[in-house]
């Protein structure tokens, strides 16, 4: 149960208990790229560069983008709970 747990956590944001889309689709997609290049490695078919490059860079990207909101909004809550408590004293 433990295992299942953690794969779903994967798909959810840490606030509100919502799936991310970002996090869905930049998973399916690595999940492809990472097949395509194993697939492309044991010689079962030839990849196209481009694609290949392409798949990856929005992958990344998806998982990016919901890694750099969190970090900047982690930021902004702890600038806003200084405010208030300053404003409190």
């Amino acid at each position: 149960m433990a295992n299942c747990k953690f794969f779903k956590d994967q798909f959810l944001e840490e606030e509100g208990g919502k799936y991310s889309s970002k996090k869905i689709w930049g998973l399916i997609i690595m999940f492809l790229v990472c097949c395509s290049f194993i697939l492309d490695g044991l010689n079962f078919y030839t990849s196209n560069e481009n694609l290949f490059n392409s798949m990856l860079i929005a992958g990344c990207t998806l998982l990016g983008l919901n890694g750099v909101s969190k970090i900047f909004n982690k930021k902004e809550s702890k600038k806003a709970n200084l405010l208030n408590s300053e404003e409190n004293d």
